[in-house]
């Protein structure tokens, strides 16, 4: 079974009309609403998060993703834990070592071991567990329900370090390839930690449109690869291109000029070096029958939650794509009804891992 949620970009369209597209959203059969956390180039994503969780009454809500070097641990995980507390447990906390929110201050992203200090920081106190900051013990007192912690990551020691200290992970493309490679090394992770993966969610998050037209849909989110190249340029600084999967950095290299400012924007100068492979191989682009079997194929390779990027699908056609997946998508993934974790399962997911990860 595959849950499915979507994201938008703090700002960029009214607020009323995202909180309609929630609405639609739900009623199609969504389980996620996910909002960017890039504080300059986008609004602040609290706000946001609460009006979303007040305007639906099943859907949880979360960052994607929010970074430990703009807020404090602690006061990511007081945020994400209150509006558990207030809208009864329906959050779930993204977080990454930081790109756009902090190359746009001129920070580089979180060092790993710092990284892995935080992580295990803010998931302490989302599971209303003491922690210590400074030598001095910590905790969230009030919390009664605790918030899983995904992690977002691309390379293999972060991947690893998601299934040895995390509730899930970020994957933020749709290369069924890739996903299967990263699945491996997550559960690498957990086993060298001694986790059981159970309820561990996969997310899968990309751009999607639905359209025969394929030159339209590729134009549409050709800004997507060109975001993706950031992370690998990274990866190639510190791996052997061998050592990556080929459908992760064919092309990556001769993306240059990346401007944050234009971040995930279609026609930004940035993307003219993004081909139609590229944008084809990491997003969810087609007929609803093509972008469905690759959500099949997606979920073969253990992905238990797909994100759609809408903020790249003009706003008259929002309804209709949410309805498209509700009607043509969302019902081939409900195959069965799983109960919610329990409270201390430590996750949001509805499937384990086990399933289909052709490890």
């Amino acid at each position: 079974m595959v849950s499915f949620g979507l994201m938008f970009r703090p700002g960029h369209f009214p607020l009323a009309h995202m909180l309609a597209c929630l609405k639609v959203a739900e009623d199609a059969g969504f389980d996620q609403a996910w909002f960017g956390d890039s504080h300059l180039i986008w609004h602040e994503v609290g706000p946001y998060l609460t009006a979303a969780a007040m305007s639906t009454t099943r859907m949880r809500v979360g960052p994607l993703v929010s970074n430990p070097i703009t807020r404090h641990p602690t006061v990511v995980a007081s945020m994400l834990a209150t509006l558990g507390e207030l809208f009864d447990g329906r959050v779930a906390l993204g977080v990454g070592r930081g790109d756009s929110a902090v190359r746009t201050l001129g920070l580089a992203p979180m060092k790993l071991a710092e990284f892995r200090e935080a992580v295990r920081l803010m998931r302490r106190l989302c599971r209303g567990e003491t922690a210590e900051v400074h030598g001095t013990p910590i905790r969230l007192g009030w919390l009664s329900r605790q918030v899983p912690l995904l992690l977002a990551a691309y390379g293999p020691r972060v991947l690893e370090m998601a299934g040895a200290e995390a509730d899930g992970l970020i994957l933020q493309l749709a290369a069924p390839s890739v996903v299967e490679w990263a699945v491996g090394h997550t559960r690498r992770g957990a086993e060298a930690a001694g986790r059981r993966l159970d309820a561990f969610e996969i997310v899968a998050g990309a751009p999607t449109y639905i359209s025969q037209d394929r030159e339209r849909a590729l134009s549409r989110v050709r800004g997507f690869p060109a975001t993706v190249s950031n992370h690998v340029k990274d990866l190639l600084r510190l791996y052997r291109r061998e050592e990556l999967p080929a459908d992760l950095v064919e092309g990556m290299e001769g993306i240059t000029g990346y401007d944050y400012l234009e971040h995930g924007v279609p026609d930004a100068p940035h993307t003219r070096a993004v081909t139609d492979e590229m944008a084809e191989r990491l997003t969810l682009v087609g007929t609803a029958g093509q972008v469905r079997e690759k959500i099949h194929r997606l979920e073969a390779v253990g992905v238990t939650h797909v994100c759609l990027y809408l903020g790249i699908v003009e706003p008259d056609l929002h309804v209709a794509t949410l309805q498209t997946y509700g009607r043509d998508i969302i019902p081939n993934f409900r195959r069965a009804v799983v109960a919610p974790p329990s409270p201390g399962a430590g996750g949001i997911g509805r499937a384990p891992l086990t399933s289909g990860s052709g490890d």
